[in-house]
């Protein structure tokens, strides 16, 4: 149960380098720290300590060496003593002689006391230090609700306790000199306080939360909010939820950060161990069965796979069912999560012995190697699962699955998220595959394709018909891209030569979309204005994009010579490239190599400065590894060479003339190795006019390895596929010259409807009543010189007796419902009086886009 003291408490574990880590903490914090602080330092009972001199000479607070029983008291630094652990009660530290070959005192049982008691009002810290004590007590902490800080492991002298701990287990990262001001913030608490006083209030946030990603928080807590609110506030140096919204917009992978920081997504192997029983005895004997029977590959996927011990649990479990087989039972694990870093954690598959510890002796001498006081999972059940980051709203599922487990992860999105999730699951699984769920979850979201086995393990088997492949998001709000001034000074009036100027845009991003290669355009912040499909999947970019830093979405591209590459083209105006790199594919770990062009672009005068950079991704994986080949062939040729040598030295008479044939051979070679380096040459200065005929069947073959894994759909629509791709084929072929035709068409067509959209803007300015347009917000969007003459500084309308009109009878308000409507209204002078009379008319103007409706102003004579 949680601690009803009135104060929060510290614990800090150290080991090696972690006297001096302590020092310098403890020389930051002021003598009025509201908390009590408990470190617990690993030390030899074999000598003295002297910790508590060392610390009392640094910190402005008191620093006692805990005896028995010792009473917590705020404001107290607290040192266990060598040779003991301790527990922590409610109101007292207690000891215990330590009998075991642990390190002394132990960091996990002292963190594991504190959160039993203290729950979200303890935090913890992990300093410098080797081996992995603290990562069980950490695990603990996070459970209960506590925060868990670590050093920053690149600072830290011994690297190896921070490391050690998960990063799902881990709330902040911190150097030693911000600790004590995170500190006080995390227990002061008085930004989210604060928020009742602010215009945008936390119920509000929390909904914006749910339309980006999905993820319904309204159901927590209010207190426990605040609470996780709070650490990112301390976390990221905000003080208030209004300037954390500002960061948020700056830095958008803080969203991830919220989320994991909401989220407990604390695991451990063979979790619920019961389910993991109704596995072994009733599901996998079934579809090993049947994979085997079929010559099939045997597919599961681990969906939110966390820290990877939940998909190593289920390899374990298949390999010790497939006994002697295992080795040549082809078996394929997809274990996906949304956490980057969680995903990297679980790629080394390498633990704590304390998160081993729903693991039998046996299960860990089969199954893991020893190595330096950590575990990690051999190679022959790491090579069972491919690891990848994944999101289920814009990914697209894996096919022909025999076993989906995805637990605790629904309960967590809103419902048309968890709908679009078991979509992915039942297009992902075959017919009679299983799927396995949380025990608080179920399929009532979609029950027609989830036939119930095992309630009380929510396992369920796919039936039903086939299920068309779903839409690769599920209909929740994107971004708008940035739109330039002249298209928020379009009227009414400019409807036709907007919707032109549409179905150019339209047709210039279907011609982009259809290109074989990537293409990206970027402006001088680096921020995307347009992305095509190739782009996004050879850069592995998912989600909107446009208006986001490119430098900020790309994991695997070399940065500096992206940057370089892109800042060069906007300085000198001319192409620029990254050069051949590699990168490491996701879903099957193949290594492909990307070649990035930049092209600088102007928008208006050929000669004004350059605005825009067009940067082309090309997939060179076949020629690069052509090139490859052709050297390993020339260097095999040379080293035969060499290994006949001496034998035709020796032989010359008789192998003069094989001999020669060899030398020959040889020149040929480098004359083929000569001509390949030029024919390279020549190919990089011709790469534009041969991009489209040469990717376009790299691209074709990629797309039939990617239907193989991920877009196994119908018959009717693969044949369609087929068709299309055949038809881009021929086109694309024959068709080159007809591309150039339309993109100059495409260019008429933007200058003809940029006059066009000036004669309507000078139409509109020649209008002798006063004008104004107003959105579905009330915001007065354009207005014509008229308006601007006659109420430049606005207007407050009155009525008959001089009274003012209600916000909701204003003509920008009733415009802005979308009415139509004509009213009178009156003006008044300097002296308060009615001055003038004023007929308003106005009429709606709305489409799928927006809402809001055009006021015209004209003077009345008479009222």
């Amino acid at each position: 149960m949680e601690n009803d003291s009135p104060f929060h408490l510290i614990v800090i574990g150290a080991s090696a380098g972690g006297v001096d880590a302590l020092s310098r903490l403890a020389s930051t914090l002021p003598e009025d720290f509201p908390a009590p602080i408990v470190a617990a330092q690993h030390l030899s009972p074999d000598r003295e300590s002297h910790l508590e001199e060392i610390l009392s000479r640094k910190s402005a607070l008191p620093v006692k060496t805990v005896t028995d029983h010792e009473k917590l008291r705020p404001g107290t630094l607290f040192v266990v003593p060598a040779d003991h652990h301790v527990n922590i009660t409610d109101q007292t530290i207690d000891l215990h002689v330590n009998n075991q070959s642990r390190p002394k005192p132990s960091i996990d049982r002292l963190m594991s006391s504190a959160a039993e008691v203290f729950g979200e009002r303890l935090i913890s810290i992990v300093l410098s230090g080797t081996g992995s004590d603290g990562a069980e007590g950490a695990r603990a902490v996070k459970r209960a609700g506590g925060t868990v800080i670590i050093q920053d492991p690149e600072t830290a002298e011994f690297p190896g306790m921070p490391r050690s701990l998960a990063p799902n287990t881990v709330d902040i990262v911190a150097q030693l000199e911000d600790m004590a001001h995170i500190l006080r913030e995390l227990i002061a608490g008085n930004a989210i306080a604060r928020e009742d006083e602010e215009e945008e209030p936390l119920e509000e946030f929390l909904e914006e939360l749910r339309h980006r990603h999905g993820l319904d928080f309204k159901s927590y807590k209010e207190p426990t909010i605040r609470r996780r609110l709070q650490r990112r506030f301390a976390a990221t140096g905000t003080d208030s939820l209004q300037e954390y919204r500002r960061y948020l917009a700056e830095n958008s992978s803080e969203y991830g950060n919220l989320v994991n920081a909401f989220l407990i997504k604390v695991t451990e192997f063979f979790r619920d161990r019961e389910q993991f029983e109704y596995l072994r005895e009733e599901v996998l004997p079934e579809i090993i069965e049947r994979a085997r029977s079929r010559g099939e590959q045997l597919r599961v996927w681990s969906a939110g796979c966390a820290t990877g011990e939940e998909a190593y649990s289920l390899a374990i479990l298949i390999s010790e069912a497939l006994g002697d087989e295992a080795g040549n039972f082809n078996v394929r694990i997809f274990a996906t999560d949304l956490d980057a870093s969680a995903v990297n954690f679980a790629r080394r598959g390498v633990y704590p012995p304390s998160a081993l510890s729903g693991l039998s002796n046996e299960q860990i001498q089969s199954h893991f190697d020893e190595e330096d006081g950590h575990y990690q999972v051999k190679k022959s059940i790491r090579s069972m699962i491919v690891f990848g980051e994944h999101d289920l709203v814009q990914r697209s599922p894996f096919p022909q699955v025999d076993l989906v487990v995805s637990r605790n992860v629904l309960i967590y999105f809103t419902s048309p998220l968890q709908r679009r999730t078991l979509q992915l699951f039942a297009y992902s699984l075959k017919n009679g595959g299983y799927l396995m769920l949380g025990k608080a979850e179920t399929t009532s979201p979609l029950p027609d394709y989830f036939g119930p086995i095992e309630r009380e393990y929510k396992v369920y088997q796919r039936e039903g018909e086939r299920f068309v492949m779903p839409m690769a998001n599920v209909a929740e709000p994107v971004p708008d891209a940035p739109r330039s001034p002249r298209h928020r000074r379009l009227s009414s009036h400019g409807a036709r030569a907007r919707s032109e100027g549409q179905r150019a845009a339209v047709t210039e991003e279907s011609i982009i979309n259809r290109l074989p290669v990537g293409f990206v355009s970027v402006d001088r912040r680096y921020d995307i204005r347009s992305i095509n499909a190739a782009a996004r999947r050879l850069l592995s970019i998912h989600g909107t994009a446009v208006g986001e830093d490119l430098l900020h979405l790309i994991r695997d591209v070399p940065y500096e010579e992206l940057r370089s590459a892109i800042d060069d083209s906007f300085r000198d105006g001319e192409m620029n490239s990254t050069g051949e790199f590699a990168v490491e594919d996701t879903i099957d770990g193949d290594t492909r190599y990307l070649d990035i062009a930049c092209n600088p672009r102007t928008e208006g005068e050929e000669s004004g400065p350059v605005s825009v950079v067009d940067i082309v991704v090309s997939d060179v994986t076949t020629s690069a590894e052509q090139r490859r080949e052709l050297e390993k062939s020339l260097h095999d040729a040379r080293s035969q060479l060499e290994r006949y040598r001496p034998e035709a030295e020796k032989e010359k008479a008789r192998l003069e003339q094989q001999n020669r044939r060899l030398i020959d051979a040889n020149r040929q070679l480098e004359n083929a190795n000569r001509e390949l380096s030029n024919l390279n040459e020549d190919l990089q200065e011709t790469n534009e006019e041969n991009l489209i005929s040469t990717e376009e069947a790299q691209a074709a073959t990629e797309e039939v390895e990617t239907l193989n894994e991920e877009l196994q759909a119908t018959n009717e629509e693969l044949e369609t596929l087929n068709e299309e791709l055949q038809a881009t084929v021929e086109e694309l072929n024959t068709t080159n010259e007809d591309l150039y035709s339309r993109s100059s068409e495409t260019q008429d067509r933007a200058r003809n409807s940029e006059d066009e959209r000036e004669r309507l803007r000078a139409i509109l300015e020649h209008i002798p009543d006063a004008m104004l347009v107003v959105s579905a917000k009330g915001e007065i969007v354009l207005t014509n010189e008229e308006y601007e003459r006659v109420f430049g500084d606005g207007f407050l309308p009155c009525d008959r007796e001089g009274a003012a009109l209600p916000e909701e009878e204003k003509p920008q308000a009733r415009a802005a419902r979308g009415e139509a409507f004509a009213m009178r209204f009156a003006l008044k002078d300097g002296s308060g009086e009615i001055s003038q009379w004023y007929e308003a008319k106005a009429k709606p103007v709305s489409n799928e886009h927006r809402r809001g409706g055009v006021i015209v102003l004209r003077r009345m004579d008479d009222a």
